[in-house]
């Protein structure tokens, strides 16, 4: 068996189904039909325990009983049984969500959680913007857009406005695209490439994707967090579009890629 039977009753037992039960079912599901003595011996649930364990999976249909002189057991196949808890638990929780929405519940916190590894990074940053129905503010690295650019573009189609700053000489072909200079950016070349996201204005991804120090990434629906994030990426953009009208006076007054403010203030 690939399966460790200890394996299959915890996932049982995830689902509501008791210990016992679960022993039942996959004893069945090994030999069937079988009476109470049978089951006992191939499940190891006490022989007196047998004949409660089975009417309770009579009743959740997960298994039958055929003739009486001994009363024989058979179980309903492994699709069967899946499909009923599935229909069951969908039912119950659309139940459940119903009811929930009765609370007027406002969190008194918004939880800030950490992520270091690349792969998690990007998977959580596509599914923020997943959420994406209004306003995306992205600044990335080109070494990242490849697996951030189906994402991005789902959301552009959906109709989401897009402000995209990258790092490098990536392209993208949608949204509103500016691109930074990589000279003379020490921080970066200590700490690595950085992703910086808000989408919606109700959630947030930042941090470093990894380079020479290790991925750090925190992702958020701290409204705080979430506005601050925001700001300074906006910051950027207002940047970006005032070295697009100003950009050799910048440059003669403060140098590449504002090399002599970076030094003034410590980068």
């Amino acid at each position: 068996m690939k399966y460790s039977a200890d394996e299959m009753i915890s996932l049982f037992k995830g689902l509501g189904i008791t210990e016992y039960e679960a022993k039942v079912y996959l004893s069945l599901l090994s030999s069937h039909p079988a009476s109470a003595y049978t089951i006992s011996q191939n499940s190891g649930v006490p022989h007196s325990r047998v004949y409660d364990v089975t009417r309770r999976l009579i009743r959740r249909e997960m298994v039958v009983s055929t003739g009486t002189k001994p009363e024989m057991f058979s179980p309903l196949s492994p699709e069967k049984v899946i499909e009923k808890l599935q229909r069951e638990y969908l039912s119950y929780s659309e139940k459940l969500e119903i009811r929930l929405k009765e609370f007027e519940f406002q969190a008194d916190f918004d939880p800030v959680w950490n992520l270091s590894e690349r792969t998690a990074a990007l998977e959580k940053a596509a599914s923020i913007l997943g959420e994406a129905k209004g306003t995306v503010y992205i600044g990335l690295w080109d070494a990242e857009l490849p697996e951030l650019r189906p994402s991005l573009l789902a959301a552009f189609q959906r109709g989401a406005q897009l402000f995209v700053l990258i790092y490098g000489e990536g392209e993208l072909e949608f949204g509103t695209v500016y691109h930074h200079d990589t000279e003379h950016m020490a921080g970066y070349e200590e700490l690595g490439r950085t992703l910086d996201c808000t989408v919606d204005s109700a959630w947030c991804i930042s941090g470093t994707m990894g380079g020479p120090a290790a991925c750090r990434v925190v992702w958020s629906q701290n409204r705080g967090l979430v506005q601050t994030i925001e700001s300074y990426i906006k910051h950027d953009f207002y940047l970006a579009e005032i070295t697009k009208d100003l950009g050799l006076e910048i440059e003669s007054r403060y140098g590449k890629n504002l090399r002599k403010l970076r030094r003034k203030f410590g980068e």
